[in-house]
């Protein structure tokens, strides 16, 4: 599979009103299963938020479970954009979803699956998020 060229990569939401700018992805992109994001169509590559640019309108958010993550989406197409850490402002990383690039560079990324939803990524404050079969 041929090395990304580009140093940053925009994904955005169908409508295209949210937009993201973010370094290029270096590793193979999370195809997480548990349960929330199974549901979503997530693929994750994960950053610093000072890393990641977001532009648009305030996305609507969802939590479950002990609300460890906020889920953002788009308020006009409902596409899942990112995800960050919902107890901690000063969180060191966060999850864009790569299924919002367009699928031409979508295309040039390698992609590891995460059955269980388990990875260590998931780990908010220390504790783990609560995905599920």
């Amino acid at each position: 599979m041929a090395a990304p060229t580009s140093t940053s990569s925009t994904a955005t939401c169908h409508c295209k009103a949210i937009k993201l700018t973010f370094p290029t992805p270096t590793e193979k992109l999370n195809e997480c299963r548990c349960t929330i994001c199974r549901r979503y169509g997530a693929l994750w590559a994960y950053y610093n938020p000072k890393d990641v640019q977001i532009e648009g309108p305030k996305t609507d958010t969802y939590q479950y479970g002990e609300k460890n993550n906020d889920f953002h989406r788009c308020p006009s197409c409902g596409c899942m954009t990112h995800g960050a850490d919902a107890k901690d402002e000063n969180a060191t990383e966060m999850g864009v979803n790569c299924n919002m690039l367009e699928k031409e560079e979508l295309r040039r990324f390698e992609r590891t699956v995460d059955e269980d939803g388990d990875a260590p990524q998931f780990k908010v404050n220390n504790v783990p998020d609560e995905h599920g079969p």
